[in-house]
């Protein structure tokens, strides 16, 4: 009899136990699965389709195929757009082609997460599967709210979507409200308490009660290299000549200069009606920049020790509940690395002299203009005269 376990990984396993019996029953055939690996945001997902991607061949030899929908892009967003818009006989098309594999068939996209909130949208996809003879999977990494937190307000910010300091956006956090989420409506809103895992995440906890099987995997707890971890929650060896991470393929982090700039920019877009929505590929300007200037600052890390525990009193219950109807363990046993990150030093950065304010408020300038000049070149010479009226001109290096 198999009986599920939970393993020293944080995943269960199944353990067949002894039973007093005399006849044996034929195993049934093993039916192929649909897998959707579905992020959560910031949990290296890039890096690991990427290396799926160039691990191609490998995959197949394990007998799971990763193939894309369309032939000229290399991303599965035309199935995420498609269950948003409820154009199901995109997915029927896509499975359709795959008819001739006898194998497992691998999704990865972290835009699946929050459409897997809803459980009309789970129980269609599972049903979808069935008809064209795959058992659904679903496969999410979870990944500590203080490690989560701080690296989507980095993120958020060096992208524009809000001018919100660090404490207000953790305090807004805290009361059920998500800094940016106002900019998305209808079908692109995003929910609030994408933090809290217990409540996000409530509709596949129910279909995995039912039955349905969702792999929820702690990041970077058992294993430092995420694609490790996900080949050994499908079942695949994660010891075999896997395409390694590539430097591109990993979202740089802003530092605790380049964080700063990104309000000081985000404020001046805000001033001049400037919409993220408008600026592309807005995720490389801060990056850039800090690569420009050479800034070796390290991570930035928004909390403080007292913040830090604020954070963690706030979740710990829903965490206890999740980690318990999950590993079957409390979420200090799973999440060990917590407790370094309640001592870890706080790394921010303000000008701290005159001289070195009005550098830095320069650069802002300079990365406004760049931003101005790419998307209204003709308007680029008013702003650029509008601002030496103010006294600013084009910075230097600081």
């Amino acid at each position: 009899m198999a009986v599920p376990v939970c393993g020293a990984d944080g995943v269960f396993v199944a353990q067949t136990l002894a039973a007093d019996v005399t006849t044996t029953t034929p195993a049934a055939p093993a039916r192929r699965r649909l897998i959707l690996h579905a992020g959560t945001h910031k949990t290296a997902s890039t890096d690991i389709q990427s290396r799926l991607l160039r691990s191609r061949g490998l995959l197949e030899e394990q007998n799971v195929q990763y193939r894309f929908p369309l032939k000229d892009v290399a991303h599965f967003k035309p199935l995420t757009k498609a269950i948003t818009r409820g154009q199901w006989d995109v997915w029927h098309d896509y499975l359709e082609t795959m008819a001739g594999s006898s194998g497992d068939l691998l999704l990865s996209a972290e835009q699946f997460a929050p459409r897997l909130t809803q459980r009309k949208t789970i129980r269609t996809l599972r049903s979808l599967a069935q008809q064209h003879g795959y058992e659904l999977t679903i496969v999410i990494f979870i990944r500590s709210q203080l490690d989560y937190i701080n690296s989507r307000y980095a993120y958020t910010l060096k992208r524009f979507y809000h001018t919100t300091t660090f404490e207000s956006y953790v305090k807004e956090v805290l009361a059920g409200r998500l800094p940016s989420s106002g900019t998305f409506t209808g079908p692109k809103a995003k929910r609030s308490d994408v933090f809290d895992f217990w409540n996000y995440f409530a509709a596949l906890l129910q279909e995995r009660e039912r039955g349905l099987d969702v792999r929820f995997i702690p990041f970077r707890q058992t294993d430092p290299d995420p694609l490790r971890q996900l080949l050994t929650t499908l079942d695949l060896n994660p010891d075999l000549d896997w395409a390694a991470s590539r430097s591109e393929a990993l979202n740089q982090s802003p530092g605790p200069r380049a964080t700063w700039l990104a309000r000081e920019v985000g404020l001046r877009l805000a001033r001049h009606g400037i919409s993220h929505r408008v600026i592309e590929n807005s995720s490389a300007i801060i990056p850039q920049e800090q690569s420009f200037r050479r800034w070796k600052d390290g991570s930035y890390w928004g909390f403080d020790r007292d913040l830090a525990r604020v954070v963690r009193r706030h979740f710990k219950d829903n965490n206890d509940r999740f980690a318990k109807a999950v590993w079957g363990r409390r979420w200090k046993e799973v999440f060990i690395q917590d407790r370094t990150l309640l001592k870890r030093p706080q790394a921010v950065y303000a000008p701290e002299t005159a001289s070195e304010m009005v550098a830095m408020q320069r650069i802002a300038d300079h990365v406004l203009l760049r931003i101005e000049r790419r998307q209204q070149p003709r308007a680029f010479n008013q702003l650029r005269e509008a601002l030496e009226r103010l006294g600013s001109t084009l910075p230097g290096t600081i």
